[in-house]
């Protein structure tokens, strides 16, 4: 009877073990099995749509990106209410400073500021015999370094080409360079940065010509 306990004992455990081979091996944590499930979750929720992008375009970036690639000089020149400015700067020989490295800050005058001179100054520019005279005028608008808007300070004293001294007067948004007032500020260039100014700033001494 002992040895017949003892068989049916050891039959007894031998189907347990097969009972336990049998049963599919799941050794997953609550994690992991919740891991497996999320992307089945949103499949079934349909395709996830692009999200659009926050970031605010800017108008124009792309020729303003466009513009600030090209140098002083060049923007100068693509500028039609800059014309005068422009020729007078081939004219008096001072462009190649403009095409340099810099980096320089142009006050540059617009046509209706040149048209505002008296006669007689605007046909000594324009005359081969004050070529001195125009070299001085023009380096006048034209300081070392690069100053924006945000840069120039109510009541900033800034030295010129020339060797003079422009006051820089400041009213809110309002920014005027000695009396001429910035029309259009801060336009960038590889070499410094532009502002078109409603004035021609000619030195005092030169006003009398």
């Amino acid at each position: 009877m002992k040895a017949n306990s003892y068989i049916l004992t050891l039959f007894g455990l031998a189907m347990l073990l097969l009972t336990a081979c049998d049963q599919p091996k799941d050794t997953q944590t609550g994690n992991e099995a919740d891991l497996q499930e999320s992307p089945n979750t949103l499949q079934t929720n349909g395709p996830v749509e692009p999200q659009a992008s926050t970031a605010r375009q800017i108008p124009g970036s792309t020729e303003a990106a466009r513009v600030s690639e090209r140098s002083l000089l060049d923007n100068v020149a693509a500028n039609s209410d800059l014309n005068t400015f422009s020729s007078l700067l081939r004219t008096a020989g001072v462009t190649k400073s403009l095409s340099g490295t810099g980096p320089y800050t142009v006050f540059a005058p617009t046509e209706a500021a040149f048209q505002a001179l008296p006669d007689s100054l605007r046909d000594n520019l324009n005359s081969p015999d004050h070529r001195e005279m125009l070299q001085q005028v023009l380096n006048n608008h034209i300081i070392a370094g690069k100053l924006t808007t945000s840069d120039l300070q109510d009541g900033a004293i800034l030295k010129t080409a020339a060797g003079r001294q422009l006051k820089v007067t400041k009213r809110n948004s309002n920014v005027r360079i000695d009396s001429a007032m910035i029309e259009d500020p801060d336009g960038m260039s590889s070499n410094g940065v532009l502002h078109t100014i409603d004035k021609v700033l000619v030195p005092v001494e030169e006003t009398i010509l």
